[in-house]
């Protein structure tokens, strides 16, 4: 009897000790021993269990495309920096940093997703790519770029005409009354309109002949200018106030803001106009249906370019002087974050939906 309970007890022994082996080290150490158990089990198919296709070359660089286009990206023109920066918005972070000696200032891109940013501090133009940037020498001193297609088309203020850039190459240039110093492109590509320093003129261009088509005198003090996906000529002022032309110049409809309206975006479905005023430190939105001013949304510095997403969600603008851009809700008119940038970011403007970047 002895020598059985002898035995009982050492067999409850054993069992205890591989119990308390089996649970000792509870906690985290246990969870990642069944964090790389479970990554075994996942890695490692049952023996019944068909081993999963490799994913072939194609599929996964459809697969990152379509990771790319549901980014919101901007180009952004850090100029204090010289830097043009890339940045996802949704996410909240620079995803490509390039060198830009010169003072970018301005920036578009292109249909392809090629970035253009004018060094106002040069005499250069920037081209670029998330992997890297190329120089075209301008001469002068370059202040705004705009894209028709794949051709940039730049207002070389110091030069006193718009530079056309295609294929990399400065390719023509058109000679101006005054100092040009931003430009939108006609719906079709085919004439630019320009605002000159001192002047209440817009130069209209045609890039085709180009040649200088004629000087529509507005009796203001026009700023930045864009089209608006219904065609109207949207100028902001020097003096505050933002003006709505037709496209023959005519002078159809005013807005008061701020103090200095300075550069503007429109929501893809042409309802709203977001326009910034870095002297007001104010986002003005604009009913761009009824030329009428629908909210005033606070900027915490100095507010300069402003972009809108390709899906209208998003606006984003470029605060000089705290080195961010602020991102809003479009719908809900409401700040979301900020993202740091660098010193003295300007220009910033969204890449299309097409391209993928």
């Amino acid at each position: 009897m002895r020598g059985s309970l002898a035995v009982l007890s050492l067999v409850s022994v054993f069992a205890m000790a591989v119990l308390s082996g089996g649970c000792a080290g509870g906690g985290e150490g246990e969870r990642r021993a069944e964090q790389r158990t479970d990554a075994r089990q996942k890695a490692e198919p049952k023996r019944n269990e068909r081993r999963p296709a490799r994913e072939d070359g194609a599929r996964r660089r459809a697969r990152t495309d379509s990771d790319q286009k549901n980014r919101a990206l901007v180009w952004v023109a850090v100029e204090g920096g010289d830097q043009i920066a890339l940045v996802d918005v949704v996410a909240g972070k620079v995803v490509a940093r390039l060198r830009a000696a010169g003072g970018p200032h301005n920036v578009t891109v292109a249909e392809d997703g090629v970035a253009a940013a004018a060094l106002y501090a040069s005499d250069r133009l920037a081209l670029a790519r998330p992997g890297g940037a190329r120089f075209v020498e301008l001469g002068g001193s370059p202040h705004d770029v705009k894209s028709t297609g794949r051709v940039f088309v730049v207002a070389n203020e110091g030069a006193l005409r718009l530079d056309i850039v295609a294929g990399g190459e400065h390719v023509a240039s058109v000679p101006l009354a005054g100092e040009p110093h931003d430009l939108a492109i006609a719906p079709g590509g085919r004439l630019a309109w320009v605002t000159l320093n001192g002047s209440d003129e817009l130069a209209v261009v045609d890039l085709r002949a180009r040649r200088v088509v004629r000087y529509v005198p507005t009796g203001r003090r026009p700023h930045d200018v864009l089209f608006a996906p219904d065609g109207t000529l949207w100028a902001t002022d020097w003096e505050g106030p933002v003006h709505v032309f037709d496209r023959r110049g005519n002078l159809r409809a005013e807005v008061e803001l701020g103090e200095e309206s300075h550069h503007l975006a429109f929501t893809p479905d042409g309802r709203e106009a977001w326009v910034t005023d870095h002297a007001a430190k104010r986002v003005f939105v604009v009913d761009a249906t009824r030329a009428e001013l629908l909210a005033a949304l606070p900027v915490p510095g100095a507010p300069h370019h402003v972009a809108i997403t390709p899906d209208g969600k998003l606006a984003a603008v470029a605060d000089h002087e705290r080195g961010t851009v602020v991102v809003y809700d479009v719908e809900r008119r409401s700040r979301l974050g900020t993202i740091e940038v660098g010193p003295g970011p300007h220009g910033v403007w969204s890449v299309p939906a097409e391209a993928g970047s």
